[in-house]
This record gives structure tokens, C-alpha cells and sequence, in this order.
């Protein structure tokens, strides 16, 4: 069976508070890499036949960010989730198979929850199937509406147009789901904007095709915090400490020594190998590379660059440039583009630039 995915990222993110006029929130990083891409790579061992990106406010620079993995598709009128999916019909419409469709600042989702919830709609041979979340206060999502002696769901409401005890309702819809493809793209069409923003929901799938006895299911996120959606710049951080943490922790299980996983920041590309030592408040991040048995920190920052075997670097900055084995660099110093052999030391208040250091040279102030 095919399988596609359609990414939502067209929407403003007016809450970002940005003064860039065409700032999308989705080219926000954490930790140097964009929330869209977080989405895309979560998606792209899946091997979906292919991947849709729907852009609108900020598209070209978002385009920028996926456009080798995915294809690109413009909303150019934000009229709602509904309206931004309309826009792959040319491309999918008559085809075969079953598509995810999840949103562009979804950033914790990971690819085995992905991957579960495609089982599962296949196992259960569903429709439709959405995801849903228990949250203690679901307050900015739409809610799951379901029937009381069943509990099958009936439909999906936008928080707007919640009635006083439709509001209570805890668990929310997430904006994920799976779809047979031809029926998404055959009732895509009959979506309305009877809602109070005047907007075409794809939530409304849900309801209408109860209605025509289509079957139905909802994956209750195990995990509600993969399905969280970055809004403002209190959720980036909130989601920078998640993806901070799976981070250390992956490489303190290989083998890599953390001592203050709570003040260690580093990127998603970087590889660090067994036996080194990280101390408190460093920052690695780019594509930084660092061998074997290395004591990095504290207070250290390292972008782009790659670092060999038993080194010592404490207290500097060290940025696109190339250090070899067992060198020594002291304290407060600058260096970037700077090529350094092996056994060399470096004193403290060092500024190297565009510099090539041969093997046991020493460098003092």
C-alpha cells in the first residue's frame, strides 16, 4: 500500500511575537535545528512514496528548510487546516493508499510513535484514524466529542465553538491522524465554514463521515508530550528541555560522561564518542564531531568543528576549525578556523584565527 504524509506549516505563529515581518515559527530552531525539520526527519524513515509540505506566511523560508525532502505546496490564503490539505489534491487526489497528516511545530513527535499509529490504523482497517491527548488543561485545542454509552467519537470540536460543557472536556484532538486517501481527497471537498472563525477545519472529516457509517478510530497518545504543538516562546523552551534531555541521555548511554545534564546543550547533529567528558555549561552544537576520552568544559562552546582523541579544552570558544589528539587549550581563549595538529598546548587569552598550528607547538600570550 502507498503511503504519503502532509505537513501543515503554513500558519503565522503570531504568538512568536516576532519583529520579522516574514518570520514562520516553523524556521525557530532548538538547539540550531528548525521545528519543521524535526518533523520531517522524524518522518522520513518511514519511507512514505512521498512527503507534502503546505507553506503560506514565511513559505520561502521554510521551503528553504525541507525542499530536498519533501515536496512543496502553497496555501496561498490561510483559510484553515482543511483548506491547506485541499491544496495536494492535484497531486494526490486519485491516488491509492493512506496519508498522515501531522502539523510542522509538532516537533517532540518521534518515529516510533509515528510508525504505531500507522500500525494501527492498518490493523484496525479504520477510515480515519485521529490522535488524540489526555491533557489537564486542553485549553487551545479542539475537543474529542464522543457518544456516552459507546464512547465512539462523534466529532471534533474547535475550542471556538465548544459549548459550557463541551469546554470541559480533557482530552484534545492533536491535529494528527491517517486517512484512506481517496476518501480524504473525495470529502475534502464537502468541508464547510459553518464554525465561528468562518474557517474550513479538517476536524469536520471526522463528523461527516460518522455520518456516511465510515469507520472510525482514535489513538490515545501514550506520550502526550510528542503530540505537544510549539506556539509561543515559553513552548520553545519548554520543548528545547524535552529535546535537550533525550539528547543527553542517548549519548550518556553510549558511553559519554555528563556531569550537569541540566546545563549541557548539544545539537542533534553533533557525535561525540565514548569515554569523553562533558562538564557543566558547554554548548556543542553544528556539526561538531568529538572523539574519544576528551574533557570538554566547563563553560566551553563549540560549533563546527572536529575534535580528535584525549584533549583537553577548557573555558573557550572554539568554532569551524580542526584539533587533532591530545592537545592541551586553555582558559578564555577565541579560536576559529584554526587547524591544530597533536600534542600542542595553548595558553590562556589566546585569539587564533585562519592559523594552522603543526604537531608540540606551545603557544603562549
Amino acid at each position: 500500500m502507498k503511503k504519503f504524509a502532509i505537513i501543515l506549516a503554513a500558519g503565522k505563529g503570531t504568538n512568536m511575537l516576532s519583529m520579522e515581518t516574514n518570520s514562520s515559527k516553523m524556521c525557530f530552531p532548538i538547539l540550531g535545528k528548525p521545528l519543521i525539520n524535526y518533523v520531517v526527519d522524524a518522518l522520513k524513515p518511514l519511507k512514505f512514496n512521498e512527503i507534502f509540505t503546505v507553506v503560506g506566511f514565511g513559505g520561502e523560508n521554510v521551503s528553504k528548510l525541507v525542499e530536498n525532502d519533501s515536496k512543496i505546496i502553497w496555501q496561498h490564503e490561510l483559510l484553515g487546516t482543511g483548506h491547506a490539505v485541499k491544496q495536494v489534491k492535484k497531486y494526490l487526489g486519485d491516488e491509492e493508499g493512506e496519508t498522515l497528516i501531522v502539523h510542522g511545530d509538532t516537533a517532540l513527535i518521534s518515529t516510533e510513535t509515528l510508525e504505531d499509529i500507522l500500525k494501527i490504523h492498518e490493523r484496525t482497517n479504520n477510515t480515519l484514524t485521529i490522535v488524540s491527548a489526555i491533557l489537564p488543561d486542553a485549553r487551545h485545542y479542539g475537543r474529542i466529542i464522543r457518544e456516552a454509552k459507546s464512547n465512539r467519537v462523534l466529532e471534533i470540536k474547535e475550542e471556538a465553538d465548544c459549548d459550557s460543557n463541551e469546554i470541559t472536556i480533557n482530552e484534545a484532538n492533536t491535529g494528527v491522524c491517517v486517512i484512506d486517501n481517496k476518501i480524504l481527497f473525495k470529502y475534502i471537498d464537502l468541508l464547510t465554514q459553518n464554525n465561528t472563525k468562518k474557517l474550513f477545519y479538517l476536524s469536520e472529516l471526522v463528523k461527516l463521515l460518522r455520518e456516511d457509517n465510515f469507520k472510525l478510530g482514535a489513538y490515545v497518545a501514550s506520550d502526550m508530550v510528542e503530540m505537544f504543538g510549539i506556539n509561543n516562546r515559553q513552548d520553545l523552551a519548554y520543548g528545547t528541555k524535552i529535546i535537550r534531555k533525550r539528547i543527553n541521555t542517548k549519548l550518556m548511554l553510549e558511553g559519554v560522561t555528563i556531569e550537569d545534564p541540566d546545563t549541557t546543550y548539544v545539537s542533534p547533529g553533533v557525535k561525540v564518542e565514548a569515554d569523553t567528558i562533558i562538564y557543566p555549561n558547554t554548548i556543542i552544537n553544528g556539526n561538531s564531531t568529538i572523539g574519544q576520552a576528551n574533557i570538554i568544559g566547563p563553560n566551553a562552546i563549540i560549533s563546527d568543528t572536529k575534535i580528535g582523541n584525549d584533549n583537553l579544552i577548557e573555558n573557550s570558544r572554539i568554532a569551524n576549525s580542526v584539533i587533532g589528539n591530545r592537545n592541551k587549550v586553555g582558559f578564555y581563549n577565541i579560536i576559529n578556523k584554526t587547524t591544530i595538529g597533536n600534542d600542542c598546548v595553548l595558553d590562556n587569552y589566546l585569539e587564533l584565527n585562519h592559523k594552522i598550528l603543526a604537531d608540540n607547538e606551545i603557544i603562549k600570550k
